[in-house]
């Protein structure tokens, strides 16, 4: 733990100098000083720190020695900076909550790094080091919390979720990371609050989601959610999920992939549905398209084959709506439970004999405005559709047969 500590220090000790030169105390805090106590070796990490200078002093003290400063948070107190290899975030001790039904958290500064520590959100991000010193500060014992696997807030859970709701949810995030358990007291004041998840802004709670879905294996996380009555909230629909069976989901498909993830839980609603939820968390356009064409690739190999046997054509206009690779399409199958050994076997032979990663016209824009002495206009567009056609119904051709089936086919 020591070793750890003093390598944090040392790598900011001509930003440490400036802040003593200076008469301000600066801290190390929240989840690097968490993750120095269970990792060995750290190596270049984001750094989070606090302070008794406030934002214009921070900012003036590390200027001089930042490559760049940001200063998007500096209205609730943060500065940004990137500072050799390292990234981090200077905030003056605050104190942040929300007020009443607003989505923007209103903050108070303060001069003590225990006021500080005493908003945090759970004791395990409650601990502080002094970087010119190296000294120690768990006042709300999050060392032992974290040895003994639980999970607790630093100052009374009604009050701690009340000023943040959105730590309901991140609750499930640490519950499932580090295998902790919630007191008794968390999880009966979460049931209690969960309403008041409505003023947090869908963005933070888009953010927070996607962050659980990056774990490794959330499932206890999300068993939290349905416990205290979040997870319905965040999916006001009926899923055919269970969520105590998602081990397998989590095992088959990569937390490199969250949104993939996300698309298990809107399986078998409708699109109307899939739709709204999507834009109600703010999911990006691109997130939005990949989970709709989940839906449809599903919703087809569901629906069969037009025959009793997927033909090639059949195969090659599903995998046409993926964008993502053949192995993550079976991953997804398999984690969905679909039984169908005719579509995989179909699959894995037509992959066998051709690329069923792109489906596009083999000739590009430019060579069939060339070839037929065509300006940009419809007409390029119906001739590269109907040359994707031709490798949708008939497989890959080359260019070479391209330009003269269009030739045969366009030419007048």
């Amino acid at each position: 733990m020591i070793g750890n500590f003093d390598y944090l220090r040392s790598l900011i000790t001509p930003i440490t100098e400036r802040f003593v030169e200076a008469n301000y105390k600066l801290f190390l805090v929240g989840g690097v000083v968490r993750d120095a106590l269970i990792n060995e070796k750290m190596s270049s990490p984001d750094l989070d720190l606090t302070t008794d200078a406030t934002p214009d002093q921070i900012r003036h003290l590390v200027e001089p020695l930042a490559d760049a400063v940001w200063l998007q948070g500096e209205r609730f107190g943060t500065i940004g900076l990137k500072f050799k290899d390292l990234r981090m975030e200077i905030t003056t001790h605050r104190s942040e909550s929300y007020v009443s039904d607003s989505r923007k958290p209103s903050v108070t500064f303060s001069l003590d790094i225990e006021d500080d520590l005493s908003r945090r959100d759970f004791t395990v991000n409650a601990m502080a080091i002094a970087v010119d010193s190296g000294n120690f500060l768990d006042p709300f014992n999050g060392k032992s919390d974290l040895e003994d696997r639980v999970l607790r807030t630093p100052i009374a859970p009604y009050e701690s979720f009340n000023d943040d709701p959105l730590r309901m949810l991140r609750a499930a995030r640490f519950i499932a990371s580090y295998e902790l358990t919630p007191v008794k007291e968390i999880v009966d004041t979460a049931k209690e609050l969960v309403g008041r998840i409505s003023i947090v802004s869908p963005e933070r709670i888009r953010e927070e989601l996607l962050k659980l879905l990056s774990l490794k294996n959330p499932r206890k996380g999300f068993e939290f959610l349905e416990q205290i009555d979040l997870l319905s909230r965040i999916f006001p629909f009926e899923t055919s999920l269970n969520i105590k069976n998602l081990d397998k989901t989590f095992e088959l498909l990569t937390p490199n992939d969250p949104v993939m993830r996300l698309s298990v839980f809107l399986y078998g609603i409708s699109k109307t549905d899939i739709s709204k939820s999507l834009k109600d968390l703010r999911m990006s356009r691109d997130e939005i398209r990949k989970i709709e064409n989940i839906a449809e690739f599903l919703k087809k190999i569901s629906e069969g084959p037009n025959s009793n046997n997927w033909s090639n054509e059949e195969i090659r206009r599903i995998m046409d709506i993926s964008d993502w690779s053949i192995q993550d399409s079976v991953r997804l199958l398999e984690a969905l439970d679909f039984n169908d050994s005719d579509f995989l076997h179909s699959l894995h032979d037509l992959n066998s004999t051709e690329d069923l990663t792109s489906f596009e016209s083999p000739l590009s824009a430019l060579e069939v405005m060339d070839l037929l002495d065509l300006s940009p206009g419809p007409v390029v567009g119906q001739v590269l559709f109907w040359l994707k056609e031709i490798r949708l119904k008939e497989g890959p051709i080359a260019p070479e047969e391209a330009k003269s089936r269009v030739l045969q086919e366009w030419k007048e």
